[in-house]
C-alpha cells in the first residue's frame, strides 16, 4: 500500500515544483510533507477522473503556488 502511494505522489507531481508563497523560513518542511502527502490521498482517494487538478486544487488551498 505504502509504495503505491509512493508512487502515485511521484506521478502526480512529476512535472510540478510548488513552493509556499510566503518565506520559505516561515513554511516549515514537516508542514509541506504533511500539506503534500494528504493532498495526494484526497486525490487518490477521490476518484475523480482528474487526479492531478485535484491535487493542484488541494495544494492552492493550503497556501503553495506551483511555479
Amino acid at each position: 500500500m505504502n509504495f503505491r502511494l509512493l508512487f502515485a505522489a511521484m506521478f502526480l507531481v512529476s512535472c510540478a515544483s510548488w513552493q509556499p508563497l510566503g518565506s520559505y523560513e516561515l513554511q516549515s518542511q514537516r508542514n509541506f510533507d504533511r500539506d503534500f502527502y494528504e493532498c495526494v490521498c484526497e486525490a487518490t482517494v477521490d476518484g475523480a477522473d482528474n487526479k492531478q487538478q485535484v491535487f493542484d486544487d488541494c495544494m492552492k488551498a493550503r497556501g503553495y503556488q506551483q511555479i
